[in-house]
């Protein structure tokens, strides 16, 4: 059986405007739908009220469940109390919208209430079990309550179950907006600030962990999915949150309460916020404290980091401690370095400047401001100093051993001195540290460095599969972050585009360097991924371009990393080898002799230190002189010990080693040791196909395709599959200017002699770089102008830049 309404649209529409106004939200919502509603009689829950043997039932839920209606229907034809105290003989009460009525009357009682309705004695009768309870759950209409409307199950997913949605729904005459004004007022009006902040935040993600204490009383929350009820009217619930929370953020006391419960949520941001238009300014500073201080921007993204600092008062900015912290990491992540310094001698005075002072001070300088400066060092160029390891460790006895966060960021700063100290087994281990305290912080972009750093130190180790597999794991990170993290996805593109070059694909690099490049060099500066992005982008257009455009490159970072000095060396040291793989050993020999350092030609040629040196820029030196005196005098007596030497020296990268090893069967075979250059040889390249590493051998071209070019050793290497397929690979990947002097019918002779004619070489200087007699250079010589169409050694050279086979 089912009963309809009498009342219609047309009724409705005749409604005074008085009397309009005189109706609740949720009469307002079932009168507009009333002409198309029906009035569903719920037998079956009104059998379970019936049957219910309790001598006090309760039914609560807020407006628009239908309270009143099943009251009525459980009543008959029997009178209903409607005050705020039944009179005598009634069996059925329904309460009006009052915060307190009359004392519960000692008779069996049916009750309809809202939730937030006390009656005086409910609570003492419920002790002594004399009270059923009905609630916001057990009034949604089920699906066979609809069953009998036509379009039950739409209308089941549509309304979720609740009374007061049904006529809307049926009706079509009232929008989401009169829904959400309805449930600001009737469901939401006495929900204290923090349920609100509570509910928004489960509505948003039901998924996620929540207070359980902060929802207690909304209606249908728990469980990991939302509720069919909730999902019905979620975005006009959303709306009525939005609209009561702003409405009470105009109460300064509500906004306090507001705030507190999103602190309580994590919702640090936008606690703050709030703090900071109140003018709740230490609030806001403790909050920006608790969530990590300098740490907020890993927390939550640098748009809220920006937004939170430029809302503090400036004289605030300039002189707490955590603010300047923050400011000063700010100018890092944008890569403003100089600024950062700037900001902390502004506060700390000149002593800022000097880690070692400040790190050793610990009456004068707090252990916040010590601990920033050694992580500070992270993104400065310098000398390892084995003075400040001690300093560090020193540092991180005082730290608690529940500190994760900053025990991860302390192993994390010690892992990139140590990568820089060439130690990478130390490196790795620092970085394993660091990953076991990230995890626990739940902070996925600090993962994601820790990764991103594991990666770098196996390109180091030539290990290119290794850094693949931590690229992917740090990608994982980095989408779990939840925030726009743009210059770390730059980072994270360079890492890929460096790993898939070492495989022999340059598409990636190059299309890096065309796009990314001043972005990246611009942004935050790790110096192990300038190294990286310095050896790997100047070979990469070397290759693939021309010297100029590896230069140009070079100049680039120069001229960016002038206003910090950082990198200097790194670069000069690296503009070196470019003209050395361009073929222009007098010109690099020069540059070298030009650089300001220990590391001269002398002290290589002398021998003593190659096997201890350890700092970067020194080492690379190093190998720098020994490479220009294997190409240009492979005969020296004593150069292969000179060699060997620097290969006793553990602090080099995989690649480094590689590339002294190539040189050195290289003079092995021009100082007539045959068996044990294709020995080593051998050696070199099955360890380079074991890992798949192919840019070395795009490096060391220029000596590669010579040792190679013999047919017997050739052939011997290519017996070894791996080995066969790693030379044609780096055949295939070489598309460089070798390739371009084949392409003009040049050979491999004939196009290194074409370079040392643009350095203005004379036959006799290009017959001892290349092993050979006067007379075979003339040779050579006499081909190639033939070649080119060529009478002279300068029309050589202008036909040659034409050609693009030298730049």
């Amino acid at each position: 059986m089912r009963r309809v309404r009498t009342s219609a649209v047309t009724e409705h529409s005749q409604l005074s405007q008085e009397a309009a106004a005189s109706l609740s939200m949720s009469e307002g919502l079932a009168a507009m739908g009333a002409g198309s509603a029906p009035r569903l009689n719920r037998a079956a829950l009104l059998a379970r009220i019936r049957a219910d043997p309790a001598p006090v039932i309760v039914i609560e839920a807020p407006a628009g469940m239908g309270k009143s209606w099943l009251l009525a229907d459980l009543a008959g034809d029997k009178p209903i109390a409607r005050g705020d105290q039944p009179f005598d003989e009634a069996q059925f009460w329904d309460v009006p919208n009052v915060a307190l009525t009359g004392s519960l009357p000692d008779r069996r009682l049916v009750i309809a209430k809202r939730p937030d309705t006390a009656i005086p004695e409910l609570a003492r009768a419920e002790v002594y079990g004399r009270v059923s309870r009905y609630g916001t759950a057990d009034l949604l209409f089920t699906a066979d309550d609809l069953a009998a409307l036509p379009g039950a199950e739409a209308l089941m997913a549509r309304t979720g179950g609740w009374p007061c949605l049904l006529p809307v729904v049926l009706s079509g005459k009232v929008g989401s907006g009169a829904i959400a004004k309805f449930l600001q007022e009737d469901l939401l009006g006495q929900i204290p600030s923090a349920g609100l902040v509570a509910f928004q935040t489960y509505l948003s993600d039901p998924g996620a962990e929540h207070d359980v204490g902060l929802l207690t009383g909304l209606p249908f929350v728990g469980g990991k999915v939302l509720h069919p009820a909730l999902a019905a009217v979620r975005q006009p619930l959303l709306s009525a949150l939005r609209a009561l929370l702003a409405a009470r953020m105009t109460n300064p006391q509500e906004a306090r309460a507001i705030a507190v419960a999103q602190v309580a949520l994590g919702q640090m941001p936008e606690a703050i916020a709030i703090f900071q238009v109140t003018g709740a300014w230490q609030s806001a500073l403790q909050t920006l404290e608790a969530a990590g201080g300098p740490f907020f921007i890993h927390r939550f993204g640098s748009v809220a980091f920006d937004r939170i600092l430029s809302a503090f008062p400036p004289d605030m900015a300039m002189t707490e401690e955590t603010l300047v912290l923050c400011r000063a990491i700010q100018a890092i992540k944008r890569g403003e370095f100089p600024l950062t310094r700037r900001i902390l001698i502004e506060r700390y005075g000149a002593v800022a400047a000097d880690a070692h002072a400040v790190l050793t001070d610990r009456t004068r300088h707090s252990l916040q401001f010590r601990f920033f400066r050694l992580l500070l060092r992270t993104w400065e160029d310098f000398d390892l100093d084995l003075r400040l390891l001690d300093d560090a460790y020193a540092l991180l006895a005082e730290l608690s051993a529940e500190d994760d966060l900053r025990r991860g960021s302390f192993y994390n700063a010690v892992l990139e001195f140590y990568i820089r100290a060439r130690r990478f087994a130390e490196a790795d281990h620092a970085a394993s540290r660091a990953a076991t305290h990230y995890a626990r912080t739940g902070i996925p972009i600090l993962s994601f460095y820790i990764d991103l750093h594991r990666a770098v130190i196996r390109l180091f180790m030539g290990e290119p599969a290794g850094a693949r597999q931590h690229s992917a794991a740090a990608r994982a990170h980095l989408q779990a972050a939840g925030h726009e993290s743009p210059g770390d996805a730059r980072l994270l593109t360079l890492l890929d585009a460096c790993i898939e070059y070492e495989f022999g694909h340059a598409d990636a690099l190059t299309r890096f360097l065309s796009l990314e490049l001043d972005a990246f060099a611009q942004g935050e500066i790790w110096p192990s991924l300038v190294e990286l992005s310095l050896i790997y982008g100047s070979q990469a257009l070397g290759e693939h371009y021309s010297t100029m455009a590896a230069r140009s490159f070079l100049d680039r970072w120069r001229v960016t990393q002038k206003r910090s000095s950082q990198f200097q060396t790194l670069i000069d040291v690296r503009e070196v080898t470019v003209l050395q793989n361009g073929n222009r050993w007098a010109e690099a020999a020069h540059k070298a002799a030009d650089l300001r350092s220990r590391i001269t030609l002398g002290f290589v040629q002398a021998g003593e230190g190659l096997s201890d040196l350890h700092d970067r820029d020194e080492t690379a030196m190093a190998l720098v002189w020994l490479r220009q005196m294997a190409q240009v005098t492979p005969t020296r007596p004593g150069l292969q010990h000179l060699i060997d030497r620097m290969l006793d020296n553990p602090h080099l990268t995989a690649r480094q080693r590689g590339g002294a090893e190539i040189w050195r069967a290289h003079v092995l075979r021009r100082q007539r040791q045959g068996a044990a250059a294709q020995a080593q040889l051998a050696r070199t390249l099955a360890r380079a196909a074991m890992a798949g590493s192919v840019a070395i051998l795009g490096e060391e071209r220029a000596f590669l395709s010579e040792l190679t070019a013999t047919p017997r050793l050739r052939d011997t290497l290519e017996r070894s599959e791996p080995v066969r397929r790693l030379l044609k690979r780096a055949t295939e990947a070489g598309l460089g200017r070798l390739n371009r002097g084949q392409a003009a019918g040049l050979t491999r002779q004939e196009t290194r002699i074409l370079h040392a004619l643009s350095e203005g070489a004379a036959n006799k200087a290009i017959a001892n770089m290349l092993g050979l007699s006067e007379a075979t250079v003339k040779f050579h010589l006499a081909n190639l102008y033939r070649k080119l169409g060529c009478t002279s050694r300068s029309d050589a050279v202008k036909a040659a830049h034409a050609m693009s086979i030298v730049s």
